[in-house]
């Protein structure tokens, strides 16, 4: 009976080791997309900056909206990670909104480098 109730200390800090994993997983994943989020903004000012009047005005319709959108996935997904909800959705709906932002850039901003 001794040795039941030792394997099951044992399995219970292995969930608890396992659980705190990924949490913090999950909570590494979302400050790594914030930490790209900021980046990104960070080059679409300097482009937006260096633009002439008519792309700045084509950039305020095209990416910005993108830009805030993928804040707004970023905000949501911490709301979801804090309340303990599944946050794999905000995870690809912000991997798809990032990948849109970066290929825009990348097809846009080319000859602007």
């Amino acid at each position: 009976m001794r040795k039941f109730r030792f394997i099951g200390v044992i399995l219970a800090l292995f969930l608890v080791v396992a659980c705190a994993g990924v949490q913090h997983s999950k909570e590494g994943a979302y400050f790594e997309a914030l930490g790209i989020w900021y980046d990104t903004g960070m080059q679409f000012k300097r482009y937006y900056e260096a633009a002439d009047p008519v792309t700045q005005a084509n950039m305020d319709v095209e990416i910005r909206p993108l830009l805030v959108k993928a804040k707004e996935v970023l905000d949501i997904w911490y709301i979801h990670m804090d309340d303990g909800s599944d946050t794999s959705g905000d995870a690809a709906t912000w991997k798809d909104l990032k990948n849109d932002i970066l290929f825009y850039m990348a097809q846009n901003m080319k000859d602007k480098t």
